[in-house]
């Protein structure tokens, strides 16, 4: 004898299943749309090769986990003058750029000038936290808003003038990207997020310290030349203005004397006229021995105006050899 199946029980269990896949597919679909930025990310570093240049730089920057993530992610790349400007410049300013986050995508100058070694690694962090600013939410950027102000304000001497340059729209990315860079000993808010891109953060400041002091030195120099300068050039002007009134009444006294000298009885005796004389040989030797004293200094101020220009063109070797607008023969 045979047995029917009840058909409404077959249809209950392909409502079941039909169900369970529904429920599956938009579970799917909202995983998918909460981590649409960490499945683009990983897509984007998915056959990213840096090249042997770009690797040393990584290498450099002692990136955690999370941070070579989004270090492949932004497929870092060293571009040459003119792929730089075409990337990166936007504008015709002689402002410097080193490097630039565009279109998720990091570019940076390929600076190798041994006097600014590691500026391709700070550039890079610099860039790569611009990274990280990008994919923070706007209540993580707001919760660090006021830390990062009491960052600024307690490091005005390092941060002031660079962030000035921006907008309030951009100021607080800016700051954000600058104080993970340029600035040790932060609060523990800001370490734990840099923290978690670079196994030390110390690391990344030595890169700017070992570059900006390159030119924080050549400045120095020249601040303390410039000074030099100015004491050195007033002591030759009073001691000038000395000699010149000395000198002529010097020359007024030995036409006396020899007018003196051809009056009879002018002198009382010779032990007068010798003494007289012995004065003015006296004073001639002085204004001789000041004379070698103005032209030392003479000298020696320029030697500094020779220094102090061997330091400007040292500078502006420099300055345009990070300025990608600008050409220059080496």
């Amino acid at each position: 004898m045979m047995i029917e199946v009840p058909q409404q029980k077959i249809k209950k269990r392909h409502y079941v299943g039909w169900i369970l896949f529904a429920l599956m597919a938009v579970a799917m679909v909202i995983a998918i749309i909460l981590n649409r930025v960490w499945i683009y990310d990983w897509y984007r570093g998915l056959g990213y090769e840096p090249t042997s240049d770009m690797t040393k730089v990584r290498d450099g920057l002692g990136l955690t986990a999370r941070g070579r993530f989004l270090f492949d992610a932004s497929r870092p790349e060293l571009n040459n003058t003119e792929e730089f400007n075409k990337n990166c410049r936007q504008d015709e300013s002689e402002m410097a750029v080193l490097g630039c986050y565009t279109v998720g995508t990091i570019y940076v100058y390929n600076i190798t000038a041994e006097e600014l070694n590691g500026i391709r690694e700070l550039t890079t962090a610099h860039e790569l936290l611009h990274a990280v600013w990008a994919r923070m939410s706007d209540s993580e950027k707001s919760s660090i808003s006021s830390v990062l102000e009491s960052v600024y304000n307690n490091n005005l001497d390092v941060l002031q003038e660079d962030v000035a340059v921006y907008g309030e729209s951009e100021r607080m990315e800016e700051l954000f990207v600058r104080a993970g860079t340029e600035i040790k000993k932060l609060p523990n808010e800001l370490e734990r997020i840099y923290g978690e891109i670079f196994v030390d953060q110390d690391r990344i400041v030595d890169y700017y310290d070992g570059y900006i002091a390159v030119f924080r030195t050549i400045r120095e120099e020249m601040e303390k030349l410039e000074n030099d300068m100015e004491v050195v050039n007033t002591e030759i002007q009073e001691l000038t203005g000395d000699y010149e009134k000395r000198a002529s009444q010097l020359e007024a006294d030995i036409v006396s004397f020899n007018s003196c000298a051809e009056v009879a009885g002018c002198f009382q005796n010779e032990e007068d006229f010798y003494d007289r004389r012995d004065e003015l040989v006296a004073r001639q030797n002085e204004l001789e021995e000041l004379n070698e004293r103005i032209n030392a200094l003479i000298n020696e101020y320029n030697k500094m105006v020779e220094e102090y220009n061997n330091n400007v063109t040292e500078s502006h070797k420099l300055q345009n050899l990070i300025n990608s607008s600008k050409k220059i023969k080496l």
